[in-house]
C-alpha cells in the first residue's frame, strides 16, 4: 500500500510527505506542480519496468535519460491529451537497437502508470541509443 500526506497553506503551497521522502508543491521556483508529479511517476514506473525487462534480456547500458512532455487539453477537465517519452540509453550496444526498442515497447505495455495515462492521452515513446 502507498500513502502520502499533503499539507497546504491557504495559497497553493504545500509539503508532501511520503514514507521515504518529502517534496514541496506549489507554483514557485523549486516547487513541483501536479502534472510534474504525474510525469515523474510515469518516468519512475516506466524505468522500473524497463529495468526488469532489460535485465531478463541481458542488455547492458550505463545510464537512461527520460525526457517526458505532456500536452493538456484546452477544455475542462484539462486531462493530458498527448504524452511523449524520449528515452536515451547511454552506453548501449548500438548493434542491439531492436532489442532495446522492444524492451521500451514492453515497458510501455506493462507499466501501470503508462497504461493508466493511455486511457486519456495519446502516448508516444522514442528510443535513442548512444555508445
Amino acid at each position: 500500500m502507498s500513502q502520502i500526506r499533503a499539507v497546504f497553506d491557504p495559497r497553493f503551497h504545500g509539503v508532501v510527505q511520503g514514507q521515504r521522502a518529502s517534496l514541496v508543491l506549489g507554483q514557485e521556483e523549486g516547487e513541483f506542480g501536479p502534472y510534474d508529479l504525474i510525469l515523474a511517476g510515469l518516468g519512475a514506473c516506466f524505468y522500473a519496468t524497463f529495468l526488469g525487462i532489460v535485465e531478463r534480456m541481458h542488455l547492458h547500458y550505463h545510464q537512461v535519460v527520460l525526457d517526458i512532455r505532456g500536452e493538456h487539453r484546452e477544455e475542462a477537465p484539462t486531462t493530458l491529451k498527448y504524452v511523449r517519452l524520449d528515452m536515451e540509453v547511454r552506453g548501449a550496444d548500438t548493434s542491439k537497437e531492436k532489442q532495446y526498442s522492444r524492451a521500451a515497447a514492453l515497458a510501455g505495455k506493462y507499466c501501470s502508470v503508462y497504461q493508466t495515462l493511455s486511457k486519456v492521452a495519446e502516448m508516444e515513446t522514442q528510443v535513442k541509443l548512444t555508445p
